[in-house]
């Protein structure tokens, strides 16, 4: 039996409010594409997409928290700095061209922090912004979007959107390089 006493920190003892910024990249249509061409292919693929990942996160002063399969999930202290990876590593694995297409989501907020894992409902939210993007789409929530310093990027409306579990409908936009 678990002790959740053991994992719940003391009030008097929890952190002050940071922000972080979650980014989500999943590769698009990876089942369909392992049905194309194989196993061993598609998990040669999973690798080298988690490996580049991992080095644009180091290049960006970002971490990759957890390989997910065919996805990976980042956090790093300044939104403008992980929007500028996952802009990076689009433009990057698009002009490789061995990658599929990805889809990503970035959210900022407060996180906490268990073990090398991050919880809460910033994280949760950049995962589901991650589900409503396009093949080949960044989206970004508002929260995000307020704190980046948009030098060289576009930044595009796209309305607002409602997600299971989300108390109300956030306002989400694209971004391009």
């Amino acid at each position: 039996m678990y002790d959740v006493h053991a994992f719940v920190t003391p009030i008097g003892q929890m952190d002050a409010v940071v922000e972080h910024t979650f980014l989500f990249a999943d590769v698009v249509g990876y089942t369909a594409f392992t049905e194309r061409v194989g196993d061993d292919a598609a998990a040669d693929v999973a690798v080298a997409f988690q490996a580049a990942a991992q080095h644009v996160a180091e290049q960006c002063g970002c971490e990759v928290i957890k390989n997910l399969g065919d996805a990976v999930m980042i956090r790093g202290d300044d939104a403008t700095r992980v929007l500028a990876l996952a802009l990076r590593l689009r433009r990057e694995l698009d002009d490789e061209g061995w990658c599929p297409p990805l889809r990503m989501g970035v959210h900022s907020g407060s996180a906490v922090q268990r073990g090398a894992d991050w919880y809460g409902a910033t994280v949760n939210v950049a995962a589901r912004v991650t589900e409503a993007a396009a093949p080949g789409e960044i989206l970004l929530s508002l929260t995000t979007r307020e704190r980046i310093v948009r030098a060289g990027m576009t930044i595009a409306d796209r309305g607002a959107r409602s997600f299971k579990n989300v108390a109300a409908p956030l306002a989400l936009f694209a971004a391009a390089a």
